[in-house]
């Protein structure tokens, strides 16, 4: 009985129809009622098997989000996947979706939002792995964003490429912050040095001896 009512519940997700990719489902879907619930769910292109706890199903970014974390929420991080409704081949309740608070479901989904868009914008577009190691580590200590490929520090220093002490640049009065975060470069760079594999000596060759 209960492997026919599993069934019956895997045929009812909105699939791609054959006229092109289903990029939305309806409000009533099977997918927004098992919010809470253990799913099962197989996913394009390569036919990967997601199994979890429906976390959301969103209509504005067109995508589920299912924690694949074996323990509750409650007693460790989510291992969260974002899959796109789109890429979504086939459906599988698993068990029903536990009495939740909407209301706490929503703020922590809004949560992982805010910081998902936080992790985001802390990533530099178009820099290289130097650059984004120094913002990692200036912004441990003070507030750091991107603006462009500049580093701005306490709104008040600018680091520019290529990113050296050289490269910074302080408005009128701010310089407290320009000492600050020169002192955190130039521990960064002696870090960096200190972590560098010593090179091994050059053997030199020895003479041979005359007479043997």
């Amino acid at each position: 009985m209960a492997e026919t009512k599993r069934q019956s519940v895997a045929g009812k997700i909105a699939t791609p129809k054959a006229g092109g990719p289903k990029d939305t489902i309806d409000g009533d879907s099977v997918l927004y009622k098992a919010v809470g619930a253990r799913i099962k769910i197989t996913c394009a292109p390569h036919n990967n098997v997601l199994e979890g706890t429906l976390f959301t199903t969103c209509n504005v970014t067109n995508a589920i989000a299912i924690n694949t974390a074996l323990a509750p929420l409650s007693t460790q991080p989510g291992n969260y996947h974002i899959i796109p409704f789109a890429h979504i081949l086939t459906f599988e309740l698993l068990g029903p979706a536990d009495r939740v608070d909407l209301a706490q479901i929503r703020a922590r989904e809004e949560q992982t939002i805010r910081e998902m868009k936080k992790k985001d914008a802390q990533r530099g577009k178009g820099v290289t792995k130097e650059a984004q190691d120094i913002f990692d580590a200036v912004s441990r200590l003070l507030p750091t964003r991107w603006s462009d490929a500049q580093i701005v520090v306490n709104d008040a220093v600018l680091i520019e490429p290529p990113y050296t002490i050289d490269n910074l640049k302080v408005l009128p009065g701010k310089e407290q912050s320009l000492a600050s975060v020169r002192r955190i470069m130039d521990q960064y760079h002696q870090r960096k040095k200190n972590a560098a594999p010593a090179r091994a000596p050059v053997a030199t060759p020895i003479a041979p001896r005359k007479g043997g």
